[in-house]
């Protein structure tokens, strides 16, 4: 049974993107007090989005490790270790700690996810790369199931200091999985294919490449992918 009163699930972020305010051009760092944050189970993160004007400025990561994902437009960040340019569909992930500076030439909107129990690690800005070179990983257990055992893959390229958050691509072969109940938060950005969740209450959503969801803690549904498909993941799971 489910710990939550009521039924969390996916929940579309591009979707709620499409609708983001500009941010306030009087605001002093958009990435702070600019935020917008989304209403969701994350566990210790939050998820958020930011619209930023053409403009240029500074800001430091305190409040937690923090994976970044161009929805539209274009931003460069750079810290003491240099400039990392990101385009649409890539992402980073910054530690906290991590002092930097931004800019972007066109309007842009980001998303977030913060892990905000991690404890400081080294600063610096990781890019995660959409074609990173991938290692064999575990499929979903047996019994869960309904088909055939897929080929997965993944590379985790940023992990926080208590490996409880960690940034990554991960791909697999098509499979079918019975609904488990989400003890974990996960934000997918699908690269390529498409998967179709249900969830306990029988509401069915289909996301497609190019899409941006995640998965809320306390979440109970099912995976069918009938194609391979690729993601980026930003994932909350509480150390064992």
């Amino acid at each position: 049974m489910s710990p939550f009163a009521d039924c969390p699930t996916f929940i579309d972020l591009r979707a709620i993107a499409a609708n983001l305010p500009a941010t306030d051009k009087s605001t002093s760092d958009p990435f702070t007090s600019g935020a917008h944050l989304v209403a969701l189970r994350s566990g210790p993160c939050e998820v958020g989005l930011i619209a930023l004007a053409a403009d240029r400025g500074e800001t430091r990561e305190d409040r937690g490790d923090t994976w970044i994902f161009v929805l539209e437009g274009a931003v460069t960040l750079a810290d003491a270790n240099g400039a990392l340019e990101l385009a649409v569909g890539e992402s980073c992930a910054v530690a906290r700690g991590t002092a930097f500076t931004w800019s972007c030439t066109a309007s842009t909107k980001l998303l977030f996810m913060r892990y905000l129990d991690g404890a400081p690690g080294t600063p610096g800005i990781t890019s995660i790369a959409n074609d990173a070179e991938l290692s064999a990983s575990n499929p979903p257990a047996a019994e869960l199931l309904l088909g055939e055992t897929p080929s997965c893959r993944a590379n985790t390229m940023f992990a926080s200091t208590d490996e409880a958050f960690k940034c990554g691509v991960w791909d697999s072969t098509p499979y079918q999985r019975k609904p488990i109940f989400f003890h974990h938060c996960e934000l997918m950005h699908l690269l390529e294919g498409s998967v179709t969740f249900v969830d306990a209450e029988g509401r069915e959503a289909t996301f497609a490449k190019g899409d941006t969801f995640i998965i809320e803690q306390g979440a109970e549904c099912s995976w069918d992918s009938q194609v391979d498909v690729a993601k980026i993941y930003a994932l909350w799971r509480r150390p064992a």
